[in-house]
């Protein structure tokens, strides 16, 4: 057993007595170290590790230099009688042991110092136990083992993580239950599991989407047990989660990735061997050109047959583009001017009903990419735009810079650690569900009906961009339109001259986590630092008077969703500096005039806009 003990004594002959008492110990030696009165006890404290202080009790003066001394290690007293022994107990110390010197001997010693160290090493281990889960990357939860059902087990420990994580203080979930983290996605068949192994006292591991204060969603796997006390009855649940948002994204992400290379793999030998049958058919369509001059009529009919292969061909190139993995010729070029001079042929695109704008940037921005497949992918973007307009609409082509390598800020999810160039492609036409969405990219998928498109231009878009080690994301809204957004890296030595500093703080308040990273893009590239919540309490602090914030961004369903009274609240307080984002049509709110709506999609210029009608000065 480890022991090393500071012996308080100015008295030779009782420092002996004490020594020799703890000689008579047999379990272990004791490392002893002597100090004549309690300054020197205290100094010695300073510079080297004592387990326990043993010392005799003399005077209440002696007890007054203790106290002030504030040494926290433990001390184990001998009292010379009765009287001295009540002295100790009354005083403000809280000493470890109490011993009687007339009864004193080895053994009483000894079982009095094992006890002493045995407490002592246990309050080492639960302190080193504390500061490992207090830093550990890992959440801590503990709550009450009942009820189970409404209103649930109550929170009784957090960890730092868990702060970190969620963006909640201890003191805000301390007392409630675990289901704040719950929300729209968070799915019932899991948590009917969690549930059905709690009642039954069972541990449990599940993975399951939370969401922090601010409204956000993420992925944790979490291992949930029981703890049972001495009697084995149970009386808390432990629960270690862990942060798996990234690995989930990353999964999915290679999921899609191999479903597409698949499905290239097959396009490609599909098409290989669609050549092969296009060619024999060409050979004998000339052949019967060539015999059938003298008759028009059938000659109508070879020609027909020429075009339509000479469009197989071309389905047939696609294909074989979308089959390879790299860019044919990546070169360095400036993007900006790459889409400006493409300008004219997107025009071609323009009727009566349809509509362009464009927002290219006059900045240099370099990129390593392949210049026709960068035209490619945007006219065929424009294209489905037009065709999602039936009854006209407008065209919206922009390009920015997003710093997704800054250290501050919300990052776009799904993109590494480093700055791009966006090349946004919006519409305002019919937009797309869920399941719409979901296929998009699949070869051959088409919205649009026979005979009005291979379904191959969003798979060509797709190819192209991964080809160039971007990335592409859909952000879309039935009734509303379309915003297609294609990130490219930008090369390593322009990105320096790219970067400007950000200005005034700005609040978005988002029920769609991916159309406030959009927004955040957006606001960034106008210069300000946007800050994401779907916290009212953000909301009611900036009606009151917040001086951080500049204007907030504020979704309308996210207002109804919490049960604010927009209407009310602005009547209270006055507009102030909002603008308000909808995707839908029905809104029965009024809103003043002063108080700019922005319809979902939206485009980097509308919102440029809305800023400067509340009085925003932009660049």
């Amino acid at each position: 057993m480890r022991s090393s003990i500071l012996i308080i004594e100015d008295k030779e002959e009782e420092y002996k007595w004490i020594r020799t008492l703890l000689g008579g110990i047999e379990s272990f030696t004791p490392n002893c170290t002597r100090a004549s009165d309690f300054q020197e006890a205290l100094d010695k404290t300073k510079t080297e590790f004592f387990d326990v202080i043993l010392f005799q009790f003399n005077s209440r003066k002696s007890l007054e230099v203790l106290e002030k001394s504030q040494i926290l290690l433990p001390f184990i007293v001998i009292s010379e009688n009765q009287e001295s022994k009540e002295v100790l107990k009354n005083s403000k110390i809280n000493f470890a042991d109490i011993l009687p010197k007339q009864n004193l001997s080895s053994d009483l010693l000894d079982r009095s110092l094992r006890l002493v160290l045995q407490v002592r090493t246990t309050e080492e281990n639960l302190n080193l136990l504390k500061i490992g889960i207090e830093r550990s990357k890992d959440i801590f939860l503990i709550t009450e083992a009942s009820p189970i059902d409404e209103p649930g087990p109550k929170i009784v420990y957090v960890n730092g993580a868990f702060e970190r994580l969620t963006g909640y203080k201890r003191e805000e979930v301390l007392g409630k239950t675990p289901r704040i983290l719950q929300g729209p996605k968070t799915d019932r068949a899991v948590l009917d599991r969690i549930r059905k192994a709690i009642s039954e006292t069972k541990p449990c591991f599940e993975e399951i989407i939370n969401y922090d204060k601010d409204g956000r969603e993420y992925w944790i796997e979490m291992d949930i047990f029981p703890i049972v006390n001495e009697q084995g009855i149970v009386t808390h649940l432990m629960g270690i989660e862990r942060d798996i948002t990234e690995r989930r994204n990353t999964e999915e992400r290679i999921r899609h990735s191999q479903k597409m290379e698949a499905v290239g793999q097959l396009a490609g030998g599909m098409a290989h061997d669609f050549n092969n049958l296009l060619n024999v058919i060409l050979a004998n369509l000339d052949l019967l050109e060539m015999k059938l001059k003298d008759s028009e009529d059938l000659m109508k009919r070879v020609r027909s047959a020429q075009d339509a292969i000479q469009r197989g061909v071309e389905i047939n190139k696609r294909l074989l583009a979308f089959s390879r993995k790299q860019a044919l010729n990546p070169e360095s070029c400036d993007v900006n001017r790459v889409l400006k001079d493409f300008a004219p042929i997107l025009d071609r695109i323009r009727t009566e009903k349809i509509e362009i704008e464009y927002e290219i940037a006059d900045e240099k921005t370099i990129c390593d990419i392949e210049k026709t497949g960068l035209e490619n992918a945007v006219l065929n973007l424009a294209l489905n735009a037009r065709d999602a307009m039936p009854e006209g609409g407008k065209i919206f082509i922009s390009t920015g810079f997003v710093h997704n390598g800054d250290t501050k800020g919300p990052k776009f999810s799904g993109l590494e650690a480093k700055d791009y160039f966006l090349v946004t492609v919006t519409d305002t036409g019919t937009g797309m569900d869920d399941l719409t969405k979901a296929r998009i990219f699949d070869p051959f998928f088409s919205t649009k009906g026979g005979g009005k498109g291979t379904g191959l231009g969003l798979t060509m878009v797709y190819g192209f961009v991964k080809q160039s080690n971007g990335f592409l994301k859909v952000i879309t809204a039935p009734e509303y339109g379309s915003s297609f957004l294609i990130f490219l890296p930008v090369h390593e030595q322009d990105r320096s001259e790219q970067v400007p500093s950000t200005k005034k703080k700005t609040l978005v308040m988002e029920e769609n986590r991916e159309t406030a990273e959009l927004a955040c893009v957006y606001l960034r590239e106008l210069g300000y630092e946007p800050h994401v919540s779907s916290d009212m309490k953000r909301l009611a602090k900036f009606f009151s008077g917040d001086p951080e914030i500049s204007f907030v961004l504020l979704d309308l369903q996210l207002a109804v969703s919490k049960g604010i009274d927009l209407k009310k609240e602005l009547e209270r307080f006055g507009s102030g500096k909002i603008i308000a984002t909808s995707s839908s049509r029905g809104e029965s709110l009024e809103l003043p005039n002063t108080v700019p709506l922005v319809r979902k999609p939206y485009t980097k210029t509308l919102l440029k806009e809305a800023v400067r009608n509340i009085g925003e000065i932009l660049p």
